[in-house]
């Protein structure tokens, strides 16, 4: 009877479930988001889940085309039908102000790459993996409005597809401004990309679970890279750095963050 009993118990379906927590997982793609959902694999956790439908909504906000009544109906629904305990997505960062006014119990996790490794993986990415419709669309929406103009030394990136570096590192350093500007201190927990590693301790003091829950992260795509961003001299994209990304780097990385430019340069052939 007992064991019947456990069987139907583990059969109820996840959205009728109770939330142990709700956490939200926050960063632009290539900052760590997945390793971050792996972590919490114990728990209902998920990794993009329904792209196909968040990413458009998510590209909408960032062009001021979805009204915020909009917006929280596609959240509710969201809600309603999958009780994630961590939601972690590139695409929710447009929404983290209304999640965060939304519910009340809601806790968010803000990854942050240092620009110029992300930079390298953001770049390379786009020349690696094929974008669908949908993803010209976001990378549009996050990356094309800036109307930058494209330099000289970037003409191979431009050649590839890819928008001038400058429109990349004022995404870079808007998007967690805007997350810790509409999200109360008190329930936004940083993490540097660089201490995902070492985090379980504090990320389960932050949702208040045991640490033996969390898992340790997957290790990093050690993909080939195809060194497109070697083109560009270090110096013109420190320079970029300096004029739009010093505030954070600087808050996260400290006075000497500048020499973290050693990180652009691609793997060596093996």
């Amino acid at each position: 009877m007992t064991r019947g009993w456990g069987g139907r118990i583990r059969r109820i379906p996840s959205h009728v479930r109770p939330r142990r927590f709700r956490l939200f997982g926050l960063g632009d793609a290539k900052t760590g988001t997945e390793r971050l959902a792996h972590k919490f694999s114990r728990y209902r956790s998920v990794h993009e889940w329904d792209r196909s439908r968040l990413v458009p909504a998510s590209s909408a906000v960032l062009e001021g085309r979805l009204p915020v009544s909009q917006v929280r109906t596609e959240l509710r629904r969201r809600s309603r039908w999958h009780t994630f305990e961590l939601d972690c997505a590139y695409f929710l960062a447009p929404f983290a102000g209304e999640l965060a006014e939304m519910h009340d119990d809601a806790q968010f996790v803000l990854l942050v790459r240092d620009c110029f490794s992300w930079l390298e993986a953001r770049v390379d990415y786009v020349r690696r993996v094929p974008l669908t419709p949908v993803g010209r669309e976001s990378m549009a929406a996050r990356y094309g409005h800036y109307d930058e103009p494209l330099r000289g030394e970037e003409a191979a990136l431009h050649d590839a597809g890819l928008y001038p570096i400058t429109s990349y590192l004022r995404y870079w350093a808007e998007l967690p401004a805007k997350v810790m500007r509409d999200v109360p201190a008190d329930r936004l927990c940083i993490v540097r990309t660089d201490d995902l590693d070492q985090s379980n301790e504090r990320l389960a003091s932050f949702v208040g679970i045991d640490p033996a829950n969390l898992l340790p992260a997957p290790a990093v795509d050690d993909e080939p890279r195809n060194g497109l961003l070697a083109t560009v001299p270090d110096e013109s994209i420190v320079e970029l750095a300096v004029q739009h990304c010093a505030p954070l780097m600087q808050r996260f990385w400290g006075d000497d963050w500048v020499s973290l430019q050693s990180r652009l340069r691609p793997p060596p052939s093996t």
